[in-house]
């Protein structure tokens, strides 16, 4: 069993901004390989961390009804839907052929997994109630072994991105990895201790519309296709 005591907020901080910077960079080197990159490219990294840390902490506001903008937590989602955002704009404004959403969007389970090494020390995020082996306690939070949900998710995560940058010459990558995270986080999020007594979860209903919209897109590019044969 591990046991963690409560650490200082800015460590969690600096965790969540390597994560982001370490995804950054990741799409920065990609983006260097296929196209050349002029000095705006930066405008786009700057509003997309912007983005990120303004959108990720309003979503944990709204789906934890705190008003702690400066202390509460970022909500993946919220990070995420920022990132594509960001990358689908600035695509459109300087016609990358598609590069920046598709590295931006597989960056997203590599910043995600990293991140939750930072929910991981910090204690949020928890798993449910488990006294098995890697069971982890909080004594300054709930000081019962729970599963380590997120050392969990990190895994599955960072192991989303290692085979998604794999294939990543392969069609409809981008809707495949951003499906693959919907599914993966549905599922890991049975093991989280804010699932204990719901039906379902904030996250699990986002991630079921995230994987129809995906489901939806692919089987209209499929018949699309083949109207054009």
């Amino acid at each position: 069993m591990i046991t963690i005591s409560k650490i200082n907020f800015p460590i969690y901080v600096t965790i969540i901004f390597v994560s982001i910077f370490l995804g950054m960079l990741y799409v920065a080197l990609s983006l260097k390989k296929e196209i050349k990159l002029g000095n705006n490219i930066y405008l786009y990294f700057l509003l997309n961390i912007l983005l990120i840390l303004f959108l990720g902490k309003t979503f944990t506001m709204i789906t934890s009804k705190s008003l702690n903008f400066l202390t509460i937590g970022f909500s993946s989602y919220g990070g995420a839907i920022a990132t594509m955002l960001c990358s689908f704009f600035f695509e459109k404004l300087w016609d990358l052929k598609g590069y920046l959403i598709k590295y931006s969007a597989i960056s997203l389970p590599l910043i995600y997994g990293l991140s939750k090494i930072a929910c991981f020390i910090a204690g949020c995020c928890y798993g449910i109630p488990y006294d098995g082996p890697f069971s982890v306690t909080y004594p300054d939070n709930l000081n019962i072994p729970l599963f380590p949900a997120q050392l969990l998710e990190a895994i599955t995560f960072i192991l989303i991105f290692i085979i998604c940058n794999k294939f990543k010459n392969k069609k409809n990558i981008v809707l495949i990895t951003i499906c693959s995270c919907a599914i993966s986080k549905f599922l890991l999020d049975f093991l989280r201790y804010e699932h204990i007594n719901r039906i379902i979860t904030f996250n699990q209903i986002f991630s079921i519309i995230i994987i129809l919209i995906s489901i939806i897109i692919l089987i209209k590019r499929k018949i699309d296709s083949k109207k054009i044969k």
